[in-house]
């Protein structure tokens, strides 16, 4: 029987993260697991690493598509999985050698559960930093309207709850109410509008504050560069949240966490996307661009709409630098932020 299957979307990873991640799952104290590695038509050597590991474990499943996204990876991953439970681990990242057999031991111990939620490890290379989960208690389980409280944490940018990974799901739930990720949405914040849906009908989760999971942070990645496209992705992500929002009883306190959370994105922006140094353009053209980007009217009706009291002093003196035009300084801050990032 297949307790856990562990789905891994696959595209442009490095060898040796790739070879730590399929070793990390290999290694599982919890033998009755599969691992389903989902490359999305990676262009480089990807593909014939997975192959090369399917041949001496035979838990390993390796699909081979087309590049559709994460998203799509993570659901074909799904759809062809046989586990009682499912997990994502992104392709870069790896998992302590005990995660699965802790984490199925708590659903033994209850048969209701239909999510386990267990803490991160931000791994920038040179140090480790242990996300705190000071909202949420440990060895709690959460039970019907709790869980609503949860769907709320995941639109604040504290939380760190918003990812599909450092969890265990029911499959059943999953299935029963056809959540899946969202294939429109190929980056950005695609894990926080996953999140809301499925959050918004688990009846029963479990939150243990072991940290099995590591994000290996990369300088180089969509989220920490400026892409262009990858910044209307994201307000993409936001217009389908909001809709969804749109769609829940008694949305007031929820929809203001919304508008919160996108000050972090316009800030994110800015900072690691058009001012970002990796921006080759010239200081005019990254301002024109980011002007027009604020213009946006989703953008516009947060800035109006937020409540900058609940905002920390940092993100709050860059967003008034943003309200007073203040450019070259975000611009002189992003430099700096940079170099703070690279010595780390």
């Amino acid at each position: 029987m297949c307790k856990i299957s562990i789905i891994v979307p696959i595209y442009k990873v490095a060898e040796k993260f790739l070879r730590k991640n399929i070793e990390s799952l290999i290694n599982q104290t919890l033998k009755e697991i599969e691992i389903v590695l989902v490359d999305d038509g990676s262009p480089d050597n990807c593909g014939k690493i997975c192959d090369e590991y399917s041949k001496v474990d035979d838990r390993i499943i390796v699909i081979h598509q087309e590049n559709r996204g994460l998203s799509a990876a993570r659901n074909t991953g799904v759809n062809k999985s046989n586990g009682e439970w499912i997990t994502f681990v992104d392709g870069d990242d790896w998992i302590e050698s005990t995660m699965c057999e802790t984490l199925y031991n708590y659903a033994i111990k209850d048969s209701e559960l239909d999510i386990i939620v267990s803490a991160i490890i931000k791994d920038y290379g040179n140090k480790t930093y242990k996300y705190s989960y000071s909202k949420f208690i440990d060895k709690k389980t959460y039970v019907n309207d709790e869980c609503k409280y949860w769907q709320k944490e995941v639109l604040d940018y504290e939380g760190n709850i918003s990812a599909a990974f450092a969890k265990i799901i029911k499959k059943e739930l999953l299935i029963d109410n056809c959540i899946f990720h969202n294939e429109k949405l190929r980056q950005g914040a695609e894990g926080i509008e996953f999140n809301l849906r499925l959050l918004g009908k688990a009846k029963k989760i479990f939150f243990t504050e072991e940290y099995f999971y590591h994000y290996m942070y990369n300088s180089n990645s969509i989220s920490s560069s400026h892409d262009e496209k990858n910044h209307l992705y994201v307000l993409k992500c936001f217009e389908e949240i909001k809709k969804y929002i749109c769609t829940l009883d008694d949305n007031k306190d929820i929809l203001q966490m919304f508008y919160n959370r996108l000050l972090y994105v316009i800030v994110t922006t800015a900072i690691s996307g058009y001012f970002n140094p990796s921006n080759i353009e010239k200081y005019k053209i990254k301002k024109e661009k980011y002007i027009k980007y604020l213009e946006n009217p989703l953008i516009r009706e947060s800035l109006k709409n937020a409540n900058y009291s609940k905002i920390d002093m940092q993100r709050k003196i860059i967003l008034k630098m943003i309200d007073l035009k203040m450019f070259w300084l975000i611009n002189i801050l992003a430099k700096l932020r940079k170099k703070q990032k690279e010595n780390n």
